[in-house]
């Protein structure tokens, strides 16, 4: 999913908590494993090539959802959170579980065991498409709503 899908996820679980702040960073602070697809691809201080390889089927597949992306990455996280303070690491667990649910939707493969990928997902919703657009729209419609 694109980053306003994550801030709309971060925004309602923000509401629904009382603490923007922590759940914002939790639904995006994932995707900093971005930044290290980033750089082994010699883009990462290029903006428009950033942009063009974020769009790129096969840059998303093999690079971009990987260290923070899994499964054994969010429990270490969350357990860390928790241990230091407890109400702090609820909202931000839940808003990295979040982050995680909402990549397993769209239809880039998604290794929640990464690195090993022997279990993948695909979800129904199309990456960087209307469909995403709309789910996006509907999240901030429910943040308003709410």
């Amino acid at each position: 999913m694109l980053l306003p899908t994550h801030l709309a996820a971060g925004l309602i679980i923000g509401k629904l908590t009382g603490d923007y702040t922590v759940a914002f960073i939790g639904s995006v602070a994932v995707d900093l494993d971005h930044f290290f697809a980033f750089y082994k691809s010699h883009v990462l201080l290029k903006v428009k090539k950033i942009i063009l390889a974020t769009t790129s089927q096969d840059f998303i597949v093999n690079n971009q959802r990987n260290y923070f992306h899994n499964i054994f990455c969010f429990l270490a996280v969350a357990v860390i959170m928790l241990a230091v303070n407890f109400k702090v690491g609820a909202i931000f667990s839940l808003a990295y579980l979040v982050h995680l649910i909402f990549d397993a939707l769209d239809d880039q493969e998604y290794y929640p065991f990464y690195p090993n990928k022997k279990l993948k997902f695909r979800g129904p919703i199309k990456y960087f498409s209307k469909q995403e657009i709309i789910f996006a729209l509907a999240l901030f419609l429910i943040f308003l709503l709410v």
